[in-house]
């Protein structure tokens, strides 16, 4: 007999799109990131050869294509520089999650700007508000990051 059609077969989540990737050095050779993220640090690369700051870290430079990035430490802060609400058509395994914000995110000081899961109600986002990071533990031991509305002080 035939083994099941593809159709028959029960779908085990993630499936193709693991949004949170392979963190261990095994797998990875950014793994570095993963494991200052577990610290609580942001951290990317940068060239050393022409000082291109990369988002996200890379294993080369994209502009002069050099193998010599060092790590270094991002703000852990800055301001929502644009959003918006994700209703539906949520990717798989986030469909529980519905609705939720994302958002670009600009770095404090150094102007980066980066896609980020904001864990701030839609209603109360407000456009160059104060963001902070926060670090997310997934399944599997993984650990990934979002951002929210910084507290007042």
């Amino acid at each position: 007999m035939m083994g099941k059609k593809r159709s028959d077969q029960k779908l085990v989540l993630p499936l193709a799109m693991d949004f949170c990737s392979p963190q261990s050095e095994e797998f990875t050779r950014i793994s570095r990131f993963f494991d200052e993220l577990g610290k609580g640090k942001f951290v990317t690369t940068k060239c050393k050869q022409c000082g291109t700051l990369s988002w996200p870290p890379r294993v080369v430079c994209p502009e002069c294509q050099s193998d010599e990035l060092k790590w270094v430490n991002l703000p852990r802060t800055g301001k929502l520089w644009a959003f918006t609400e994700l209703c539906m058509g949520a990717p798989r395994g986030m469909e529980q999650d519905l609705p939720f914000s994302i958002g670009i995110v600009e770095l404090d000081k150094i102007g980066l700007r980066l896609l980020s899961r904001i864990d701030t109600p839609f209603k109360d986002l407000k456009l160059e508000m104060p963001m902070e990071l926060v670090v997310v533990d997934m399944p599997g031991d993984k650990v990934f990051f979002r951002f929210k509305a910084k507290r007042k002080r």
